[in-house]
């Protein structure tokens, strides 16, 4: 993908969603526990789901969240429920975990997410992100167009980013967004 590549698809995106694309930009890291929490099951709830299906459960689950600290009724995936339902239960020790990995670097974040309950080796840069970390998320989308160009996910990230002033993080959600609503083009 070239810089007026990503231009152009960032222009679309922000058309498409200016309050998704204003949210990217101003990630921070959470200001609570629960914060944190939320975070953390959303991410959960999310891996290996196409996000207008988790949006949907997600909006019926976050309320018993933060009501009963518990996904309840709202979710019936066994491996994910349990695992949400034990991050809102430690989120203290959780996210005094998160504290100390944020205070040595980004690095440290993203290994410290891994430890978490239903986070793989993949999933760890999506929570990153979430969590307020710079970095690119190496998923299906990401790989094709770094693919394309003969790059990893990191250098076509980091290259549109130096090129175009955006977060790194903000350069992986456009060109996913461009993905995901097909703008992208193969070239196939």
């Amino acid at each position: 993908m070239t810089l007026e590549e990503y231009f152009y698809y960032r222009k679309m995106v922000a058309e498409f969603d200016p309050e998704a694309m204003k949210k990217v930009e101003t990630k921070s890291p959470p200001a609570d526990a629960t914060d944190f929490a939320l975070r953390v099951s959303y991410v959960i709830l999310n891996s290996g789901m196409r996000w207008t299906v988790a949006k949907d459960i997600w909006n019926r689950m976050k309320p018993s969240l933060i009501e009963t600290g518990e996904v309840g009724d709202t979710f019936g995936h066994p491996g994910k429920k349990k695992s949400i339902n034990q991050v809102m239960s430690n989120r203290s020790e959780y996210f005094e975990g998160f504290r100390m990995a944020w205070a040595n670097g980004s690095d440290v974040v993203i290994e410290f997410c891994e430890t978490l309950p239903y986070i793989g080796g993949i999933t760890k840069f999506h929570l990153s992100k979430n969590l307020g970390v710079d970095v690119a998320k190496p998923d299906v989308w990401l790989e094709r167009v770094a693919a394309k160009t003969g790059e990893s996910v990191p250098g076509l990230c980091g290259r549109l980013s130096e090129g175009s002033g955006d977060s790194v993080s903000t350069v992986d959600y456009v060109v996913w967004k461009a993905c995901q609503q097909g703008w992208w083009n193969r070239g196939d």
